[in-house]
């Protein structure tokens, strides 16, 4: 059968998430010689694209994780016949290769013997940090339509976190537009904070605290363990098409105590290493278990950041030693990253500390 006709100048309609930021762009396409034209975004070389569903109409690059272009409507045969086939073993083995694949489920096994053995703390530690981010990359893909983005909210919320984290670990914050009281760590180091805790927020402070806890369960491995307790070591061979899965679990995890008392503790301690007083996070726990029982946004934090007065307690006991204090952002910074999803917001609280 011959291929089909390639007539100049045909296109088609599709969206492309470029490996590099959580937005969706709509793009076109094209076929020329042996790459594929991406409106905006430059070529692709046919190569180095990876087909990754039945129907044709998702497809990702070999050479860039987390760059996926879609198309909504199947495009026109002459370009569709020119992109990559299904593979012949399955997802994970024709993007990587039979015998690449045989030298990870080997290696996987070793993983679950130490697993039995010695828990899945130690499976968590011995993966690569390289491998996490490409993970959370992949997972916040699917909150691309509702990210929030502007250069002077990012900017601020970026210093904020580099002040708060490791510095051989930048964390990449992003603000989805998601009316509910909550945050998610992800893999690697990506933490994304709904537009809802932004905006109930009192201070930036309150933020900062958070986005504290938040970092400590990714400085601490309690995002993978959460996810290897959830899917198995199976999480280790590709994100494919279960990043929406992995995205979910995370939502709803519960930490264990013991995990949670490990992110307070990273938080209070970088909290006071970055001058800015842990006492706003304490009356913010404060104000979640108390304040407007009936809402479902600060229902959703409660339910997977459970505030007690032990917590309550630990955050204030953390501010009472400390001298001079400086706020979490200036009042400028403060109301570009609560303006960041646009629209009507609450009323901005002003920066506390001194």
């Amino acid at each position: 059968m011959s291929a089909p006709s390639d007539p100049e100048g045909l296109r088609a309609a599709a969206w492309l998430h470029d490996g590099h930021s959580a937005i969706r762009h709509d793009v076109t396409v094209a076929i020329e010689g042996d790459a594929l034209l991406v409106e905006g975004f430059g070529s692709v070389a046919l190569k180095h694209l990876q087909r990754l569903d039945a129907a044709g109409l998702l497809f990702g690059r070999k050479d860039l994780a987390g760059w996926r272009l879609g198309f909504d409507i199947a495009p026109p045969d002459a370009i569709l016949w020119r992109l990559p086939s299904p593979g012949h073993y399955g997802g994970p083995i024709d993007r990587i290769g039979l015998w690449a694949a045989v030298a990870i489920f080997a290696v996987l096994s070793v993983l679950v013997v130490l697993g039995a053995i010695r828990g899945l703390d130690l499976v968590a530690r011995a993966i690569p940090y390289s491998w996490e981010q490409k993970l959370g990359d992949a997972i916040s893909g699917d909150f691309a339509e509702r990210a929030c983005r502007s250069a002077a909210g990012q900017q601020a919320l970026d210093a904020l976190a580099k002040r708060l984290s490791p510095s051989d670990k930048p964390m990449r914050i992003g603000v989805v537009n998601i009316p509910l009281v909550n945050a998610v760590a992800l893999p690697g180091g990506r933490i994304l904070i709904f537009r809802g805790l932004i905006d109930k927020a009192a201070s930036p402070d309150e933020v900062a605290g958070v986005l504290a806890h938040e970092i400590g369960h990714v400085e601490h491995r309690h995002v993978m363990i959460a996810l290897l307790r959830r899917f198995g070591v199976g999480l280790l061979i590709g994100s494919g098409g279960r990043a929406g899965e992995y995205g979910q679990a995370l939502l709803e995890s519960r930490y264990s105590r013991k995990a949670e008392s490990e992110a307070d503790a990273y938080s209070i301690a970088h909290l006071r290493q970055a001058g800015i007083s842990p006492q706003a996070t304490a009356d913010f726990f404060a104000r979640l278990g108390k304040g407007e029982p009936n809402m479902p946004g600060f229902m959703v934090y409660l339910a997977s950041h459970p505030p007690s007065a032990e917590r309550r307690k630990r955050f204030a006991e953390g501010a009472t030693t400390m001298g001079a204090t400086r706020p979490a952002l200036t009042i400028s910074e403060w109301t570009a990253v609560r303006a960041m999803c646009g629209g009507p917001m609450a009323k901005a609280g002003k920066p506390t500390g001194s």
